[in-house]
């Protein structure tokens, strides 16, 4: 058992941690805390499990204070709180620990990582041990769904936090949830939704006089400041984030400092104010940096590029916009990599990189269409429109039940039997009413529902409609391409040139099949790869070999389908490795077999060989020390497919193997 003293010192301890103001902002009474709990270790009586849940506790809150100034040391607090929680099997310590861990990684932007405590987090609270961390748990899921641009789910935690909230009755909890409801609607471009859930979440913490509140106030202030760059209102928001940033001075929150930077960054920029665009992006840099906020890190790369590109500093800004799209792919956030192409396309064509220019604007334009399209609008739309219609139901249920319980009051205080009969009638119109408004509630909410399924089906069959019609006209401009360089190659006599420009041609023409398969496929995004490489050997017979036939290509893949991001750099393998059976391998020998095989491994994992029984290589060829563009493009297309390249020589043929991966289904997986 602990003694008085014991206890007593605990307990002044636990009032210190929970009360002295100058905490959250002195990193040395950090440190002092964890000398006293060092210090309390040390002595052997003091140790049992009553004394460990308090040091659990005061772990926990050391590790949530210690965020704001060494993020890492932070985690390793945390870690040892969790260990001490699982071994005194203390489900609320864990519970509180695992929390703080989902809120430590959303910090450092390890989003899947910070899902996953969030997740361990409500294993443990299933019963809802303690209510304000299952708000805590699911808002943090919401949160970090949101910052991967998958809105659905982001809106489903949130409304989860949304009801704990109003269960609570808790303004600022409220009021946090509406603000991040409105961040999802601001990523979707739907300005009125974001400012009306701005409004709610101001409204929500209005007579609320508290640190927590005036600083959540502040950032939903910035939030509606960026609404005045997009409307153009430049001095209204200037005027906003330089409260913000004086605000945020005073609370020494560094991830807040850098927010309020970032926002006069982009408002100077607008203004075309370089010079102070560039002194505040920089600064926000710096402290993302020193914070390890590797999302925020990503933005300032790419928005300090943004503003080198506006001044026609064109290398630098390629420079950085490459070091946030490098950061934004590591984390995954997908609206950081959209606007990263975006500017890359703006920068390559400055620098009269077309090809690369081209690259960008087709990735940019791929992320964008998978980011935003009406079925996610819909869906966001269908949750808060579920959310509400359950809350009226609620509010329908409490306010019935309050007139029903009036009645039956009224009904016992009466003696007159008239009384009682006009009493009866009134209590059944009531419920008459009731049912009535139910029914009609209920027929409206399903023609609704049956009103967007039908308009879901007819934006998937405009989708699809437009999706041959792409495939159709990025085939036909391949075609051009490809007979321009014909036209080019028939005044070419060098048969070097001849040669690159042929082997342009097939590059050219094994992606044309590829969008031609897929125009004329039923299933709009798969293709059968045997009967594309059908094609595309014939085509490469022909090129190579002109109507002669006694060269056979074998052709062995099970009827196997792949998508458009496995089968384009499949077919390019494909292209180069019998292209180089045609070139080298059969020069002097004029009859023979090339073998293209695909076998499949697992339903991930797959083997491409290609052999021939021509010419075989040199004894002392080696793949990774080939000068040849065609084994270099390979090795990289290997690895694009998540797979790799090696090849086999022996008397009596020549074998490349190539191991891959359904790219799909791969990423997904992961």
């Amino acid at each position: 058992m602990l003694g008085f003293k014991q206890i007593r010192y605990w307990l002044v301890l636990l009032f210190f941690l929970s009360f002295n103001p100058v905490f959250s902002q002195q990193n040395s009474t950090v440190d002092s805390l964890l000398a006293l709990v060092k210090r309390y270790d040390s002595t052997e009586k003091n140790k049992n499990t009553i004394k460990d849940s308090i040091k659990v506790n005061l772990l926990n809150k050391i590790a949530h204070e210690q965020m704001v100034f060494d993020i890492e040391e932070a985690l390793r607090i945390q870690k040892e709180a969790n260990q001490l929680s699982t071994k005194i099997n203390y489900p609320l310590g864990l519970i509180k620990g695992y929390n703080n861990l989902a809120k430590i990684f959303l910090d450092k932007s390890d989003f899947y990582q910070s899902i996953n405590s969030a997740n361990s987090a409500l294993k443990i609270n299933n019963q809802k041990i303690s209510l304000p961390d299952f708000y805590l748990s699911n808002l943090i899921k919401g949160q970090n769904y949101l910052f991967l641009n998958n809105f659905p789910e982001s809106s489903k935690y949130l409304t989860v936090a949304l009801k704990v909230a109003e269960q609570l009755n808790d303004p600022i909890k409220k009021a946090k949830v509406y603000n991040n409801i409105g961040i999802i609607y601001n990523k979707q471009r739907r300005v009125a939704e974001e400012l009306k859930n701005y409004n709610k979440a101001l409204l929500s913490i209005k007579n609320t006089q508290s640190k927590a509140a005036a600083k959540l106030r502040n950032v939903i202030y910035s939030n509606i400041g960026l609404i005045y760059i997009e409307q153009k209102q430049y001095d209204k928001a200037l005027a906003i984030f330089q409260k913000c940033l004086e605000f945020e001075k005073k609370s020494h929150n560094k991830a807040n400092l850098a927010m309020s930077a970032r926002s006069l960054s982009k408002v100077y920029f607008k203004k075309k104010e370089y010079k102070k665009a560039i002194e505040y992006a920089e600064n926000a840099l710096t402290i993302f940096k020193e914070i390890g906020n590797k999302s925020g890190e990503a933005d300032m790369y790419r928005e300090i590029g943004a503003i080198y590109l506006a001044t026609n500093q064109n290398n630098s800004a390629l420079e950085y916009t490459q070091k946030g799209l490098k950061i934004s792919t590591q984390i995954g956030e997908l609206e950081s990599i959209k606007f990263c192409y975006e500017n890359l396309a703006k920068i390559h064509s400055q620098l009269k990189n077309y090809p690369e220019a081209y690259k960008s604007q087709v990735l940019f334009k791929k992320m964008s269409d998978s980011m935003f399209n009406s079925e996610v609008n819909n869906k966001v739309t269908q949750i808060q429109m579920t959310y509400e219609f359950e809350k009226k139901q609620k509010q329908f249920q409490l306010l019935q039940k309050e007139k029903d319980e009036k009645l039956q009051i009224k009904a016992k205080k009466q003696q007159n039997l008239l009384i009682a009969i006009v009493l009866t009638l009134l209590f059944l119109s009531v419920i008459t009413i009731g049912i009535y408004s139910n029914l009609k509630a209920y027929k409206k909410q399903k023609l609704i529902v049956e009103q967007q399924k039908e308009q879901i089906q007819k934006s998937l069959t405009e989708k699809e409609t437009l999706l041959r019609e792409i495939h159709h006209r990025v085939k036909n401009n391949l075609q051009i391409i490809s007979s321009l360089l014909n036209m080019q190659s028939e005044d070419i006599e060098d048969p070097k040139v001849l040669l690159s420009i042929q082997e342009g041609q097939s590059r050219v023409q094994a992606m044309s099949l590829i969008h031609q398969n897929l125009y004329q496929s039923e299933n709009i995004d798969k293709v059968s790869i045997e009967n594309y490489f059908k094609e595309l050997t014939n085509y490469l017979s022909a090129m190579y070999l002109g109507n002669s036939s006694t060269i056979k290509v074998e052709i062995e893949t099970a009827n196997i389908l792949f998508d458009f991001d496995t089968a384009i750099p499949l077919g390019l393998i494909v292209n180069e490795l019998v292209s180089n059976a045609y070139k080298h391998a059969f020069i002097k020998q004029k009859e023979g077999i090339i073998l293209i095989k695909i076998t499949t491994e697992n339903q991930l994992d797959y083997r491409l060989i290609v052999s021939n029984d021509g010419e075989p290589l040199p004894a002392d060829f080696d793949i990774h020390k080939s000068k040849s563009l065609g084994i270099k493009l390979v090795t990289i297309l290997s690895k694009q497919l998540r797979g790799s390249f090696s090849h086999l020589i022996d008397e009596k043929q020549t074998t490349f193997e190539v191991l891959f991966r359904d790219v799909k289904k791969y990423t997904t997986k992961n």
